[in-house]
């Protein structure tokens, strides 16, 4: 495809393309009914269902001509017709074959409401045939092809998505067409393969009919069910675009959003999981002092009195979202402190995980919490000042300082104060302790690797109402220790306004209208 815009006829109506763009791309940019399962943006072209045939037509003079629309391309004057009638024929009786082969397990089947079948039924208004008269409900029997994925052969209907998926972008043949013992052919691992690499469970959202099922989803509710918010992944500096779909205040399941900058339409297996991480019983969720439940105000002002002496030292987390970073940074503007900032390393497997597993690294950079020569690995450090008598006080910041050289055995004298999620060996060593919201349970923004500046929003409440946003921990201990004219940080709006206002990169972005697909800032450098 290039670039070359061109004018096409579209049932009728003179519509723009660009030559070489794919007939099913531009009939379904104007929101013309047709149904195209095979059919991927980021797979290779296929042809198999033959459920997107037109009739197109390169001149006026010309007689149509059937076409299948997920594989021819656009050409200038060209005319298509999703209604020509021999196009219109030849569906119905493709889909009428696979009607004759689909269990009638609706139902059950985790695939209602976003299913192809149903899909195209209602768009075309198809009139078929009853197939309650031929059977009974067929029992389902899945295949395990994975530690967490199962396949109901029943409900193939050959489109090879995940075949494609396997050899366009894991680069891997783990899936083909193979006979079975009544002679048809389905789908089926290679001899000696199993889908158990990180991003197998792409292929449950790939499936258009349900063939694929995410085994950790047998017994939730149907998605359909299921309210979608929008979110950001934490899992890596990637910054994976994922939906986060709840009910009742429980998360059941992550799901990748499309974002062709960031992760096209895939993500990981690890990043579906990281609400289980957070429902653990290591959640942090009572405000302690001196090992007593105490309220949001009194926890706070032996943090506020450590702000006074010259011996305090600041461990902050690359966890933080754009918003928690800024308001700190109005914070240690003003107290004499050290700061230490920790970037986390895991293995990259050269696709969605990067060797950052820290968010919002370029975040702090932007935020001047931190430059990215001061950037450490351990708090070898921080551990040379309290052997030296240099730092009597430790505000850790969601990060397990003992995880990363600091001895669990300290000196006498020596405060720790944790403000964080995880009920860690820092927060039980901790002085003070005040959890926070996780990304779940709030609005803001990361800036990732590639210096995209993204959006993500609260899905659920926290568990109780001791759990606030940690940037509005932040503005407290800020209101608290300088002036009551601070208090304009009380409100996320209001943090927004100042980012805008303060940070030269932010200085043209509107935090209410960043779009899905995210702002790459002025600054990024490959």
């Amino acid at each position: 495809m290039n670039n070359n815009r061109i004018n096409i006829t579209l049932n009728g109506k003179r519509v723009k393309a660009q030559e070489g763009e794919r007939l099913v791309e531009i009939i379904q940019r104007h929101d013309v009914p047709l149904s195209a399962p095979c059919y991927h943006r980021s797979l290779t072209e296929t042809g198999h269902c033959g459920l997107c045939l037109v009739g197109a037509r390169r001149k006026v003079t010309d007689n149509f001509s059937v076409v299948f629309a997920c594989t021819a391309t656009a050409k200038d004057d060209m005319e298509i017709d999703t209604e020509y009638e021999e196009a219109v024929d030849k569906r119905n009786e493709l889909f009428r074959l696979h009607l004759l082969q689909h269990p009638l397990d609706c139902s059950k089947c985790d695939k209602v409401g976003y299913c192809f079948l149903h899909k195209f039924a209602s768009q075309t208004k198809f009139s078929g045939f009853s197939r309650i008269a031929k059977g009974q409900l067929q029992n389902i029997k899945y295949k395990e092809f994975g530690q967490h994925i199962l396949f109901d052969a029943t409900k193939c209907i050959g489109c090879q998505r995940c075949i494609r998926f396997c050899r366009d972008v894991l680069d891997e043949e783990l899936l083909g067409f193979i006979r079975n013992e009544n002679g048809y052919e389905e789908v089926d691992l290679y001899p000696g393969k199993r889908l158990d690499n990180n991003y197998s469970l792409n292929l449950v959202d790939l499936c258009p009919a349900g063939a694929f099922i995410n085994g950790n989803c047998l017994y939730q509710p149907a998605e359909w069910r299921l309210v979608s918010t929008p979110s950001i992944s934490t899992e890596s500096s990637v910054g994976i675009n994922t939906y986060v779909l709840h009910r009742e205040n429980k998360i059941f399941r992550i799901k990748p959003r499309e974002n062709k900058y960031v992760n096209d339409a895939w993500m990981s297996n690890s990043a579906r999981n990281e609400h289980r991480y957070f429902e653990n019983r290591k959640r942090l969720t009572k405000i302690i002092q001196h090992g007593r439940q105490v309220r949001l105000e009194t926890a706070l002002l032996p943090i506020v009195e450590s702000f006074q002496t010259n011996e305090l030292a600041v461990v902050c987390s690359g966890n933080m979202s754009l918003e928690d970073q800024f308001v700190l940074w109005r914070l240690l503007d003003s107290v004499v402190h050290d700061t230490f900032f920790l970037r986390k390393k895991r293995t990259p497997d050269g696709f969605l995980i990067s060797d950052d597993a820290t968010p919002n690294v370029n975040g702090a950079i932007l935020n001047k919490i931190i430059t990215p020569q001061n950037i450490v690995d351990d708090l070898q450090g921080l551990k040379q000042k309290i052997q030296a008598g240099q730092c009597k006080r430790i505000l850790s910041i969601n990060e397990e300082i003992f995880s990363y050289g600091i001895p669990y055995v300290l000196p006498d004298g020596l405060e720790i104060f944790y403000i964080g999620t995880e009920n860690n060996k820092t927060a039980k060593r901790a002085t003070v302790t005040i959890p926070v919201a996780t990304v779940f349970e709030n609005t803001g923004t990361f800036i990732n690797r590639d210096w995209r500046l993204q959006k993500f929003y609260k899905a659920v409440n926290p568990p109780n109402d001791n759990i606030f946003p940690m940037w509005y921990i932040f503005s407290l201990l800020l209101n608290t220790y300088l002036s009551a004219s601070e208090k304009e940080l009380l409100w996320l709006d209001d943090v927004w306004t100042n980012m805008t206002r303060e940070v030269d990169l932010l200085a043209d972005v509107d935090f209410f209208h960043v779009n899905s697909n995210g702002i790459l800032l002025k600054n990024h450098q490959k």
